[in-house]
């Protein structure tokens, strides 16, 4: 009977220390004003961000799809052969249907706040949020001194692969 036992509490912490590692990104509103349930949002590459909330406004736990983004367009010139087609600076998350419908309701309630995105508690990027969003694709420049390859490679673990 002790022996049972002893197997089920084993099973048991090691079924509870398997939890889903996957990232996930979490979207969070960061408000110029302080509020109630409100506290300071401050990181080294965003100092006073502004007031966020304890958890988060939206999570993505799913993405169709990341890319690099399109290459920035010069006035006045015309691409070159052998040029990159990709902005390797940049990218291009691809939201599923839902959460782009979701963070379009949540932009547009939030007009002049920012937009703070954070991969597992890292601050990604945190624009102002000037128009709302719209479509599936959110376009970001990570913060500098963040490799934009290897960030790449974890948010594609985000993308459902079809079976």
């Amino acid at each position: 009977m002790a022996r049972t036992f002893l197997v089920i509490a084993i099973l048991t912490a090691t079924l509870a220390s398997c939890t889903d590692h996957r990232p996930q990104l979490q979207v969070y509103i960061a408000s110029k004003e302080a509020r109630d349930g409100l506290h300071e949002a401050n990181f080294p590459k965003f100092p006073k961000l502004g007031y966020i909330a304890k958890q988060p406004d939206l999570a993505i736990s799913q993405l169709e799809g990341v890319s690099f983004g399109p290459p920035p367009i010069i006035p006045g010139r015309s691409s070159a052969p052998g040029k990159p087609i990709e902005d390797r600076d940049t990218l291009v998350l691809h939201l599923t249907s839902k959460d782009a419908d979701a963070l379009n309701k949540l932009t547009s309630a939030h007009l002049g706040d920012r937009l703070l995105l954070l991969l597992n508690d890292q601050p990604l990027f945190a624009p102002e949020i000037r128009t709302p969003s719209v479509g599936q694709s959110v376009y970001m420049t990570p913060p500098r001194g963040m490799e934009t390859p290897k960030l790449k490679a974890k948010l594609e673990t985000l993308v459902q692969k079809t079976k």
